[in-house]
């Protein structure tokens, strides 16, 4: 396992990327590190809409919930990889809460709030694979599982 240094960096992923498979296509594949991260005073949300008007997952400023994921530590290099596929997405610096203490890192948002969408079930099929490869608390799954309905 390679540790953190100039040429890494840490990032939360919360919905999609939780899928490591996935986020390996999209980042070049340099993942070194991986481990069970919250974002406190966040919520998640299917509120930002696809180009298909499906909904894409995001999250919102919410002092009263928290949003489970996975903070990775990757290469530079799968930087602007990463921000490619993320592009309708803007880029925040956060603090995420592991069982190794703090740490800070970048995920995406969006600034949109869409009502009355809901996400494709292919997507929220790889958003439920990867809390689950990862062993994200059961009943936070079943959470994002009832905002699909």
């Amino acid at each position: 396992m390679k540790s953190e240094n100039e040429n890494t960096f840490h990032y939360f992923a919360y919905a999609s990327n939780l899928n490591t498979s996935l986020l390996e296509q999209r980042s070049g594949g340099l993942i070194y590190n991986q481990i069970q991260g919250r974002l406190i005073d966040y919520g998640f949300r299917f509120n930002k809409k696809n180009t298909d008007g499906s909904a894409r997952a995001n999250i919102i400023v919410s002092e009263s919930e928290d949003v489970f994921g996975v903070l990775y530590l990757l290469d530079e290099k799968c930087r602007d990889s990463l921000l490619k596929s993320e592009s309708n997405y803007r880029i925040i610096e956060v603090s995420i809460e592991t069982n190794q203490g703090n740490q800070q890192a970048f995920t995406f948002i969006s600034d949109e709030d869409a009502e009355g969408i809901y996400p494709l079930p292919g997507y929220l099929k790889t958003i439920v694979e990867g809390a689950k490869e990862h062993n994200l608390p059961a009943e936070y799954m079943d959470f994002i599982k009832s905002m699909a309905k």
